[in-house]
């Protein structure tokens, strides 16, 4: 069984348009009505209509011996030009077609019936009535057939021609009851050849030297081994049945939706099924088997066909209800999957993937305790089932059942301690439970493999302000805010809220700091003013640093200094806004940057003083202030560089920051 990945990407290669060309049309069979007369545009086929024409063909002996090109006719139709056979399509009337009859199988239906035209190697010049009728109801029978061996009920085979409401016969066409029972017959006639299938062909002697050897691959634990010996036994004989059935199996088995491997691999297992199905039309299994495949190449409509044929064959494949399942939650359709599901455990109460597969629909819509009972089952079938494991952490999680999920978590880790991916989720379950230091140490590794883990880094700063490491819970919080995608407002407001419910949550009377900071820039923030009721019942008190304004205009300046990099101005706002973060060598940085673009813009020296200062280096800062003291940056100014020197330090200490020297700097500007 192949452990299924939901999240299957297509990747849809878009080409341009082919030109149109013109064909005059003499004669044809249109699937509803007579000879279209007329001057056509014909264009290249959709792909998928060329795909509907490729599954009728494998359903089908015969060769193709016409080409199908869309075209600007009513509906679709069969034609010839000399000795070329063609068949036309409108895309819209089949779109519509789709529509209207509610199933897919109404285009297929269409297009079958046209393909029996020219399978038939019918006279399209034909000008006889009753010949003409013949051939109608000869090509809706064909199409009927094909719909069975499809997978189609008998009303899906007949969905096409119940979509048209022509009643009675025309010169060319019989009427719609004769019609409806010429596919019923096709699909009769195929259902019953299925059944009396008993050919030897694809069988082999039970003493002969490629049952021998294929005896040998079934018995092979080795799924790689296996497959080189079915190759080998497919090789003596090209018609064993069975020796495909088991190579696709083990293909399947083997292939992994997250390697990254060529699309043709899954095309070969495919290959495998079809050629069994050919030989076997009646084996549940198989179809279920080729559904998965189908799945795997995001063909969930052939999927889906395929499961519904399976347990038409067999209603007790538990295969073919986990595979249905899977496409239903594609479609959203989680009800439908958990009933499929739920009908799969019980015909196989070990499938653990089953099992797995209902928890994770039950936790994706909120029914963590049913997730957990599904994942229960899903470990005592395989208690190493590493997905299942993890999952149900989370659902425990969200119920908050922290020291619970904590036991899941470290049970992953001693699974295979390579393998574990779940520090943030532990972290987060060990600040919840107080243990901090703990919780520290798994960002630490988490932040070791991603580096730009905002979230890792305001939880650990969380954590370290917990242990009363204020200036280290600081630099995380930094760091946190820098790593904010395009430094949008909403992702700044989150992670300061987030700062200070976290810190109340632990206790910590500082986090209403965070919330006063975030409320004095957005009054109504309902986080904000929710955290702040449930930390402390009392009137908003006077903000003692505003962190969230500080921290949003030094995200904003970073992220425009490194979107727009030739800017002089990005980078002479970083030099200001760095310093009332503690950055203060970004801050040198910038301001150094600054006069490299702009030399004139000497004004940034106040920035990169306050920079030198702040970082230990009175000396340079004392170079700048005595250069510019009692001067002017540009003569344009209206105050000297010395009333700008004593302004900036006046927003530093009014935003919390303080230094030793500060009051050596106000004594050299006097």
């Amino acid at each position: 069984m192949l452990r299924f990945s939901i999240a299957i990407s297509l990747t849809f290669f878009f080409c341009p348009l082919f030109a149109q060309e013109e064909m005059s049309i003499t004669h044809s069979c249109n699937f509803a009505a007579g000879d279209t007369l007329t001057d056509l545009y014909t264009y290249e086929a959709s792909g998928e209509a060329l795909e509907i024409v490729a599954k009728i063909l494998q359903a089908n002996v015969l060769p193709q011996n016409f080409v199908i090109k869309s075209a600007d006719c009513n509906n679709a139709l069969a034609t010839t030009a000399g000795r070329q056979r063609y068949i036309l399509y409108s895309t819209s009337f089949l779109e519509n077609f789709k529509k209207d009859a509610r199933t897919k199988w109404a285009s297929y239906c269409v297009l079958a019936h046209e393909i029996g035209h020219h399978l038939s190697n019918h006279d399209l010049e034909e000008t006889d009535p009753k010949i003409r009728r013949k051939y109608e109801l000869e090509a809706d029978r064909f199409a009927g057939g094909i719909m069975y061996r499809l997978g189609a009920t008998l009303d899906e085979a007949q969905a096409g021609i119940n979509t048209f409401s022509l009643e009675n016969a025309s010169t060319t066409h019989p009427p719609k009851r004769a019609r409806l029972e010429a596919v019923a017959v096709g699909w009769k006639q195929a259902e019953e050849l299925a059944d009396q299938a008993s050919s030897p062909m694809g069988q082999v002697s039970s003493d002969s030297d490629e049952k021998k050897l294929f005896d040998k691959a079934v018995a092979e634990n080795d799924d790689e081994k296996a497959m080189e010996l079915l190759d080998q036994v497919i090789e003596m004989k090209e018609d064993y049945a069975d020796a495909y059935l088991e190579r696709g199996k083990r293909r399947l088995h083997h292939y992994s939706p997250e390697d990254i491997r060529p699309q043709y691999n899954l095309q070969e297992i495919l290959e495998d099924f079809n050629t069994y199905i050919l030989m076997r039309p009646r084996n549940s299994t198989a179809f279920s088997s080729r559904a998965q495949v189908y799945l795997g190449l995001g063909r969930d409509s052939a999927a889906l066909a395929d499961c519904n044929h399976a347990i038409r064959l067999d209603n007790k494949n538990a295969e073919a209800y986990f595979v249905r399942s899977i496409v239903k939650r594609n479609d959203n359709d989680y009800d439908a999957a958990i009933k499929d599901l739920t009908k799969s455990t019980q015909l196989q109460p070990d499938f653990s993937e089953a099992w797995y597969w209902l928890g994770n629909t039950h936790y994706w819509i909120g029914e963590n305790e049913q997730a957990i009972a599904a994942l229960d089952q899903a470990l005592k079938a395989d208690p190493a089932f590493r997905e299942a494991i993890d999952l149900r952490a989370g659902a425990k999680q969200q119920l908050k059942q922290y020291d619970e999920a904590l036991l899941d978590y470290n049970r992953l880790e001693a699974l295979d301690p390579d393998k574990f991916e779940q520090q943030f989720d532990r972290g987060l379950c060990l600040q919840a439970t107080g243990k901090h230091r703990e919780a520290i140490a798994d960002y630490d590794k988490l932040l070791v493999k991603y580096p730009e883990s905002g979230e890792a880094y305001l939880r650990r700063g969380v954590s370290k302000q917990v242990l009363g490491k204020k200036e280290a819970a600081w630099k995380d919080y930094v760091r946190a805010f820098e790593n904010v995608t395009f430094a949008s407002d909403y992702k700044l407001l989150d992670y300061a809220c987030q700062i200070g419910c976290l810190l109340l949550e632990a206790g910590q009377q500082a986090g209403l700091d965070w919330l006063r900071s975030v409320l004095a820039e957005y009054p109504e923030n309902e986080k904000a003013l929710e955290c702040r009721s449930e930390g402390r019942q009392t009137a908003q008190d006077a903000i003692s640093r505003p962190y969230f304004r500080l921290m949003r205009d030094y995200a904003k300046a970073l992220y425009e200094a490194k979107e727009h990099p030739g800017n002089p101005d990005n980078h002479f706002s970083l030099s200001y806004y760095a310093l009332f973060v503690g950055e203060y060598e970004k801050a040198i940085a910038a301001a150094q940057r600054t006069l490299t673009l702009e030399p004139s813009d000497v004004a940034v020296e106040s920035n990169l003083a306050f920079a030198y200062l702040l970082n230990g280096q009175f000396g340079q800062a004392e170079e700048i202030f005595k250069k510019w003291k009692g001067k002017k940056f540009a003569p344009e100014d209206q105050n000297d560089a010395t009333t700008i020197f004593l302004k900036d330090l006046a927003d530093l200490e009014a935003a919390g920051i303080q230094h030793p020297d500060f009051a050596k700097v106000r004594a050299l500007l006097k």
